[in-house]
C-alpha cells in the first residue's frame, strides 16, 4: 500500500447506496479538513456498484463506476478499501481477497462481522493489515473505538444499549400516541426508518449482530449469534406499552451483555426500564450504549445510530485512524469461542418480570388470582398490577412479578390451561431494577391467595 508520506491515498469504494453515498460526499466535501489533520490527500478512485444505470442523488463521475470487483482488487494503486455493500456475499469474498493482497479494509457490515468477523480478523493479521469496523455498531457513536482502544486497562462488567433505531422509533411513537405497532411500522417505512422487509430490525436480528460485535470486543471471545437470546417487538401491543407506563416503566428493545462467573449472558429483548433510567429517555431513531467497567464506572453514549451521514462519519473516522496511526491500532482477538452454555437465556433465573395476557372479562379475576396464588407458593410476589379494557369483552391483565423465573411462570401457566380450548397467550418481558412486594397475601386452608379491590381503567383501548 502507498505510504501516507506520499500524500495521495486512493480509496476503492465497495457500494454506493445510502451509506456509500455518504462516504463519497464526506471524503469530497471534507477533503481539506482530512488533508490538514492527516497530511494525506484522499480521493475515491473506483466504485463498485450493482447497477450502472441507476438514478443517484449524487454527482459522481460515471467513469469511476464498475460492476466488476476485479477492477478494484486488481488495481494496485488503490491503497484502502471501504466496504458498504452489506450482506454476506459477495462482500466476504471481496474483503478476503483485498486483505490477502496486503491492503486495509474498512467495513460497516454488521452481519458479516457478527458471523465471520473472527475469520476476517485472522486473515487481516496474517497479512499485516487492519480490518476496521466502527460503523458496524450504532452509527456515529464511537463505541467500537472505546472498547478497542480506550478501555484496555478496564474489565468490562456489562454492556447494555438501544441498538436499533427502527425499533426505538416504533416504541417511542407507540408510547407517545397510543397507536398500534402495525400502523407505526408502516409510517416508519414511509419515512425511510424501516426496510420494506423489516424482519431483521423488528425481530431483533440486527441488534443481535451488533451485540455480538460488542461482546466479542469487550470479552475477547467469538460469539455465535444463534446463541443470543432474542425477542423482537412485533408481539407488543399498545395496551402493553400503556400498562408499562402506568406501572412507572418504559419499554425499550435492549441488547445486553453481562459478565458472569460461568461466562457471558447475552440477550436482545424488549425490557421494562424505570422511567428515570438513562436509556428510557432515548427516543425516536437515536441509539445509546452504556458500558459498565470496573475502573472508570458507567459510560453512556447517545447519538444517531443509522443514516447516511452518521454512519459515513464512523467510516471516515476509521480511515483517518489508519492514516494517522495504523500501527498503534489494537488488534481484536476473537479466537476463544463462547460456548452456548455461557451465553444462555436469562429465563431460568428468578428476577423481575412483566407478565400480561388478554382475558375474557368474565374469567379475568379467577384466572389472575389462581396464577398469583400458585406463584406465591413458589416464592413469587406481585409488586404491582394493572387492568386495561380492550373492548369486545376482553381485559389486558398485567403484573410486575418478582421472586420467580420466567421458566417457573411458563410451567405453571401450562398446568393451568392444559385443558383449555383457547388459552390466552402470555407476554413475558424482563424488568430492569429491583422489585418489592406490593400485595398482602393471606393464607387459607389448602391454598394461598390475596385480597384485592380490582379497578379498571375506564378508557377502552
Amino acid at each position: 500500500m502507498a505510504d501516507k508520506k506520499q500524500q495521495l491515498i486512493k480509496i476503492g469504494l465497495l457500494g454506493l447506496g445510502t451509506v456509500g453515498g455518504g462516504v463519497y460526499k464526506t471524503i469530497l466535501n471534507n477533503f481539506d479538513v482530512i488533508r490538514t489533520r492527516t497530511g494525506c490527500e484522499v480521493t475515491v478512485s473506483r466504485v463498485l456498484v450493482r447497477d450502472l444505470e441507476k438514478e443517484r442523488q449524487l454527482d459522481v463521475d460515471g467513469s469511476l463506476l464498475t460492476l466488476e470487483p476485479e477492477d478494484l482488487i486488481g488495481d494496485a494503486s488503490i491503497d484502502i478499501f471501504i466496504e458498504v455493500m452489506g450482506g454476506i456475499e459477495p462482500a466476504k469474498t471481496i474483503i478476503l481477497d483485498v486483505l490477502r493482497s496486503g491492503r486495509h479494509v474498512i467495513t460497516a457490515n454488521k452481519e458479516l462481522l457478527a458471523k465471520h468477523g473472527a475469520e476476517l480478523l485472522e486473515v487481516a493479521e496474517e497479512n499485516g493489515v487492519h480490518l476496521l469496523f466502527e460503523a458496524s455498531v450504532a452509527g456515529g457513536i464511537p463505541i467500537i473505538r472505546l472498547l478497542q482502544g480506550y478501555l484496555t486497562a478496564n474489565r468490562v462488567d456489562g454492556i447494555s444499549g438501544i441498538l436499533n433505531g427502527t425499533c426505538n422509533y416504533i416504541l417511542t411513537k407507540m408510547a407517545k400516541t397510543g397507536r398500534d405497532y402495525s400502523e407505526i411500522l408502516e409510517e416508519a417505512k414511509l419515512l425511510g426508518y424501516a426496510e420494506a422487509d423489516p424482519t431483521s430490525d423488528v425481530e431483533g436480528y440486527d441488534a443481535a449482530y451488533k451485540l455480538a460485535i460488542l461482546a466479542n470486543l469487550a470479552y475477547d471471545v467469538q460469539v455465535e449469534t444463534a446463541n443470543i437470546e432474542r425477542q423482537g417487538i412485533s408481539q407488543l401491543s399498545s395496551a402493553d406499552v400503556k400498562a408499562a407506563k402506568r406501572l412507572g416503566y418504559t419499554i425499550k428493545l435492549v441488547g445486553a451483555a453481562a459478565k458472569e462467573q460461568e461466562g457471558v449472558r447475552l440477550s436482545v429483548r424488549p425490557r421494562l426500564l424505570p422511567d428515570d433510567h438513562p436509556l428510557a429517555r432515548v427516543d425516536d431513531v437515536f441509539n445509546a450504549v452504556t458500558v459498565q467497567a470496573d475502573v472508570v464506572g458507567d459510560l453512556t453514549f447517545i447519538g444517531r445510530g443509522a443514516g447516511e451521514l452518521p454512519t459515513a462519519s464512523a467510516v471516515v473516522e476509521d480511515l483517518t485512524a489508519l492514516l494517522t496511526g495504523g500501527d498503534a491500532i489494537r488488534r481484536p482477538s476473537w479466537h476463544r469461542r463462547l460456548e452456548e452454555s455461557a451465553s444462555g437465556a436469562e429465563g431460568g433465573e428468578p428476577g423481575g418480570l412483566y407478565l400480561s395476557a388478554a382475558f375474557d372479562e368474565r374469567e379475568c379475576t379467577e384466572r389472575a388470582e389462581r396464577l398469583e396464588a400458585a406463584l406465591f407458593t413458589q416464592g413469587g410476589f406481585v409488586a404491582k398490577s394493572e387492568r386495561l379494557p380492550l373492548g369486545d369483552g376482553k381485559i389486558l391483565q398485567s403484573w410486575l412479578l418478582g421472586g420467580v423465573s420466567e421458566t417457573q411462570v411458563r410451567q405453571e401457566w401450562q398446568k393451568q390451561v392444559q385443558n383449555a380450548p383457547q388459552a390466552p397467550t402470555l407476554l413475558f418481558l424482563p424488568v430492569e431494577g429491583p422489585l418489592e412486594p406490593g400485595v398482602e397475601w393471606i393464607a387459607t386452608t389448602g391454598s394461598s391467595y390475596h385480597e384485592r379491590n380490582w379497578t379498571l381503567d375506564s378508557q377502552v383501548l
